[in-house]
């Protein structure tokens, strides 16, 4: 090395010292801008937003004379109070061979680009909306260095406006409590995409005041507010998305507590809950009672809308059923308008098609014409009426790709059609008797019923087992291997409304003494209800029935609302973990349904979704207390639901998991878009991207993330 050289060394060396004991540079602009080259004068002096430090801090000599860097500060924070903020600066150090060390120009990077933006001048500025910790990266030359950084947000919010000495009686509370919380439950784990639930209390007064904090890893919230009964408080949106969508997974807590009218603060309501990592999607297609339609919802949407236009009665189909249409007006239409009655759906899991069944009967008559009907759900398009069958269908399923239909009739038979044309397609079902309510495994090769049924149908019967059989549509007889695998402990007992897990090792289904869990009153006497509880069990029955008793709400209903929940049908996909289930059940709290007497009659019924966990251990409860599922119409009867993902994206449309596209893959763009991609060549698939196996998908050291259900996702808590 020339002699020049050294002497820069030195001067460097001696700059870094005298910067560092005085206090000097700030963090200011030592890193440079320069994007890592071995001659750069002084211009990193003028890097980030301090104040630049000696230019001759930056090393000018052979990258040979550096052993390794480091980042300094090798941790940073940033917090974001109501959404400002002040950037993180750094600065890359490299240990000279010689001995001592100098300021190195290196290029910069921040792995968490949702979180934030690190500047050439190694400037990290918070985005502002998402908290969570990244991994800053220096690279000079062949040498690279990293940093955490972790960014905080902070809000408070005081619509309220209570003064400073208010807000500091919440500090010292009395010891009597400032009520109970009712909705959400304890241990909620709610999902990312999503809208906010509404907290609902007891205990408070007309004037009271109130302080709420929620806080985890990366948010803290604080807001003051009044509130008087019924006791309720939605937060902000985008507090709502801020802390779902920083959330990894780790417990929230959350703390009410009161300040009366009289000015004493009381002990804190307190709950934990817990965000998935993972946004739901696919839409919730479900019957509205009240108006005899199908409607249906993406989980965040405010509202339902109609899956698609029934047509008025006389439009029932062709031919016309042997002695004609009952045309009332409505027919099973309290809203009017002359639209015939459509309930029994299914739909396949692709969101392709739908089916369903139709009436142009009012619900007190019989006899009535129910053929069922086949609509596109992307066109939202009835492509056929199907043709009458002696015995009218009842409910039904699609195979994945909505290819395939099977129904069932109310003397309980099961036939299978081809869903394009409408044609039967022999099979081994045909030889099937006392079944009922079939459904289709995610990939396509299973397929679980209620068999050994009695009692009365169209849709109630009293008891029933449970049966799989395998399934191969590519050769006949197309059904195989029937072999029951729960069984009714009684003569009145019913496992009905079978459901599978996103990997098809599990079938989730209600069990009880009715169907439906139908409600009833008989003049004079109490209400007489039919009861139900979910519960979940592996195909192979290796590990048997499992209850879902927190899903059920077991320690958190009361005795009225207690084993009040039935139809369960779950996500086709695994999102955070977890896998998703929708049923019904008529709860007091949740919802702002009412009622004229009595919270468990029919107008209270409604969809809640549960979160349970992946991989089940042997023995334990793997659910999780339900959410009421926001956005659902409140004045109708909301039942049958089925989750199916939405009607797949061409390439060039714009995504947010692989699963919305039809190639199976979304990929950012660079421009922090994300869209419909070809399946990349030699590369891994993302979480929520398709999959064939695990080798598939992108497996880092210490990940455990899995192909389940054909797209790669992440395997449940530990």
């Amino acid at each position: 090395m020339s002699l020049s050289k050294r002497s820069i060394i030195a001067v460097a060396l001696a700059a870094f010292a005298l910067a560092h004991a005085c206090g000097g540079d700030e963090g200011g602009g030592v890193a440079g801008n320069t994007g890592g080259s071995l001659n750069t004068g002084g211009n990193g002096a003028t890097g980030g937003s301090g104040t630049g430090g000696d230019a001759s801090l930056n090393f000018d000599g052979p990258q040979g004379e550096v052993e390794s860097i480091s980042i300094e500060p090798s941790t940073a924070v940033i917090d974001v109070v109501n959404g400002t903020s002040t950037p993180a600066q750094f600065k890359a150090v490299g240990k000279l061979k010689t001995g001592g060390a100098a300021a190195v120009p290196a290029t910069w990077s921040f792995d968490r680009v949702d979180l934030g933006v690190i500047s050439s001048a190694a400037s990290l500025k918070a985005h502002g909306n998402k908290g969570g910790s990244g991994t800053v990266t220096a690279t000079f030359g062949t040498l690279t260095a990293t940093a955490t950084a972790t960014i905080n947000l902070k809000l408070e919010d005081d619509t309220a406006s209570l003064t400073p000495a208010d807000k500091a009686k919440f500090a010292t509370p009395d010891s009597n409590p400032s009520g109970t919380l009712l909705y959400p439950y304890d241990k909620t784990v709610f999902a990312r995409g999503i809208l906010a639930p509404e907290l609902m209390w007891s205990g408070g007064g007309a004037g009271d005041k109130y302080k709420l904090e929620i806080s985890d890893k990366a948010v803290s919230m604080v807001a003051y507010f009044s509130a008087d009964p019924p006791s309720r408080f939605t937060m902000k949106k985008e507090w709502w998305t801020a802390l779902t969508e920083s959330s990894d997974g780790s417990p929230v807590s959350v703390k009410l507590s009161r300040l009366d009218a009289a000015g004493t603060a009381h002990q804190a309501m307190a709950q934990t809950w817990k965000i998935a990592p993972g946004s739901l999607r696919g839409t919730i297609y479900y019957w509205a009672v009240n108006l005899g339609q199908i409607v249906k919802i993406n989980p965040g949407a405010a509202a339902p809308v109609p899956a698609f236009d029934p047509g008025v009665a006389s439009q029932l189909g062709n031919p016309a059923p042997v002695g004609g249409y009952q045309n009332e007006n409505p027919p099973w239409d309290s809203a009017g308008g002359g639209k015939r009655c459509v309930a029994c759906h299914t739909v396949s899991k692709d969101g392709s098609t739908l089916a369903a069944s139709f009436s142009a009967c009012e619900k007190a008559k019989t006899g009535c014409a129910r053929p069922w009907g086949i609509v596109d759900a992307a066109t939202e398009k009835i492509k056929l009426i199907s043709t009458y069958q002696p015995a009218p269908a009842i409910y039904s399923a699609l195979n994945p790709d909505g290819k395939r239909l099977v129904t069932d009739t109310t003397s309980f038979k099961m036939n299978m059609f081809d869903s394009a044309t409408g044609a039967p397609i022999a099979s081994a079902l045909d030889g099937y008797s006392q079944v009922a309510v079939p459904q289709f495994s995610p990939d396509g090769k299973l397929m679980a019923f209620a068999s050994n049924t009695t009692g009365a149908y169209p849709v109630e019967f009293s008891k029933s087992d449970l049966d799989v059989v395998d399934v191969d549509l590519a050769t006949a007889p197309y059904f195989t291997n029937r072999r029951t695998i729960q069984v009714a402990a009684a003569s009145n007992e019913v496992i009905s409304f079978p459901s599978f897990s996103p990997d098809s090792k599990w079938v989730f289904y209600q069990r009880g003494n009715y169907s439906r869990a139908s409600y009833q009153t008989v003049a004079g006497g109490p209400l007489l209800t039919g009861f139900n509880d979910l519960f979940m069990a592996d195909v192979d029955k290796n590990l048997g029935q499992i209850k879902l008793a927190l899903a059920n709400g077991e320690g958190t209903l009361p005795a009225k609302e207690a084993k009040r929940n039935y139809q369960p049908r779950v996500n086709p996909v695994a999102v955070g973990g977890y896998a998703w289930v929708v049923f019904v059940s008529p709860r007091d709290y949740g919802n702002r349904m009412q009622s004229a007497s009595d919270a468990t009659v029919e107008n209270r019924k409604q969809l809640w979704v549960a979160a349970i966990d992946l991989n089940p251990a042997p023995g334990a409860d793997p659910s999780h207390p339900a959410f009421w599922l926001p956005g659902q119409d409140q004045k109708t009867i909301n039942m049958d639901a089925y989750w199916a993902l939405e009607p797949c994206k061409q390439n060039g449309l714009d995504c947010n998991e692989g699963y919305e596209c039809c190639t199976g893959f979304c990929r950012d763009q660079g421009d922090g878009t994300f869209k419909c991609v070809p399946p990349p060549t030699n590369d891994c698939a993302l979480v929520s991207e398709k999959c064939t196996t695990t080798a598939d998908c992108c497996v880092k050291p210490g990940s455990k993330i899995q192909c389940i259900g054909g797209f790669c996702a992440l395997p449940g808590p530990a």
